[in-house]
């Protein structure tokens, strides 16, 4: 049941002003842009191990910056999103298409990077196959090679 004194009791949290909000979206973009690059370096730099806890990080701030938004657009002032803090909304949305535009970068170099180890993976995957081709086993379970992989050694 409902009573005036669990209303009373309940955390709501406090409604902060517009300003507070856009500082914070901002810092939050500034954070998501070290993130990108730090997610560019590890990548340009080959340090896969580093890429799942970058990703994670990134997907925090990301549902981080999406609460906030819904946050402003709720905000009993959020007319004057488009009035008074047009040149803070403005400058906010030039930041996150910036992100936006590192974020498809990284993907483009992520995708590229997987295309390679792929290629790779196959060249090795048929050397290797060729190799085992020509392979036979000895009556002792030993393998020898054949054919044209077979190389002399009573020179």
């Amino acid at each position: 049941m409902i009573t005036r004194r669990s209303i009373n009791k309940a955390k709501v949290p406090a409604i902060r002003t517009l300003r507070d909000y856009l500082d914070e979206q901002d810092q939050l973009l500034d954070s998501v842009m070290k993130i990108l690059n730090k997610e560019y370096r590890a990548i340009k730099e080959r340090k896969i191990e580093q890429l799942e806890s970058i990703s994670e990080e990134k997907s925090s701030y990301m549902l981080k910056l999406q609460s906030n938004d819904q946050r402003l657009k709720l905000h009993p002032d959020a007319a004057l999103l488009k009035t008074d803090y047009r040149a803070r909304v403005e400058a906010i949305k030039n930041k996150l298409q910036k992100c936006k535009e590192m974020n498809e970068v990284n993907g483009k170099l992520i995708s590229l990077a997987l295309a390679a180890n792929r290629r790779l993976s196959s060249v090795l995957m048929k050397a290797r196959d060729q190799m085992t081709r020509n392979m036979t086993y000895t009556d002792k379970g030993n393998t020898v090679a054949t054919g044209p992989l077979r190389v002399n050694t009573n020179v």
